[in-house]
């Protein structure tokens, strides 16, 4: 290296780094956790609601302290990185439970009935996440092109408004429609709106924990 020269890693502050290391991994880590909590429906307040719901708007939270410290063009590779390593989890997990069992300890079945979703769910919730995300980055990054670095409360607000109803009833709907009743379907809409949003008015002031540092 020509005297006088750093890589980019090593031009990056330290606490930037683990900032930024510490949100992609929380926003992986709850998206993996959410849809694997989607594989069981629960009865919250008497309202169906999918476990999933409960972690899930927390990814947003995650995903604006990132876009604080990459923005938006490295966050939508994050995101997309997100949907493939959901793939790959629900693709790895197919495989174990295909794969012979040794006998003389049980034919556990209960791995693939647990964790082996149907096709619909594994393409709800990654699609549903993936386009949900990509749309909450838009109204993010417009929100702060507007009011800059002031005003930092309004682009959670704003962008998780706008993505929490398209989330919802898109995975909703690839996921469901056709295999449960519309009723709990409802139910289940009404419920993700209201724990989301819930969740959202909560943690929304977390965005100010982490330096904006984009210009």
């Amino acid at each position: 290296m020509v005297k006088g020269q750093q890589s980019q890693a090593e031009m990056i502050p330290e606490a930037k780094a683990r900032q930024m290391i510490a949100a992609s991994a929380a926003f992986i880590a709850l998206v993996i956790f959410s849809n694997i909590g989607s594989l069981r429906i629960l009865l919250l307040a008497g309202l169906a609601v999918d476990g999933g719901t409960i972690l899930y708007p927390l990814t947003f939270t995650a995903r604006d302290l990132l876009h604080k410290k990459i923005g938006a063009r490295l966050v939508r590779f994050v995101i997309v990185l997100a949907a493939l390593i959901n793939l790959a989890l629900f693709a790895f997990v197919w495989l174990i439970a295909k794969l012979p069992p040794d006998l003389k300890v049980g034919a556990q079945l209960e791995y693939g009935m647990v964790l082996m979703p149907g096709i619909r769910l594994v393409l709800g919730s990654i699609i549903a996440m993936t386009v949900a995300e990509l749309i909450n980055t838009f109204f993010y990054t417009v929100v702060r092109r507007k009011y800059g670095k002031q005003h930092q409360w309004l682009r959670v607000l704003f962008s998780n408004g706008v993505a929490i109803p398209v989330d919802t009833i898109l995975f909703l709907l690839i996921a469901f429609w056709g295999f449960i009743p519309i009723a709990v379907i409802g139910e289940m809409f009404i419920a993700n709106i209201l724990v989301k949003y819930a969740v959202t008015l909560v943690s929304f002031g977390s965005i100010y924990l982490v330096k904006d540092d984009r210009p």
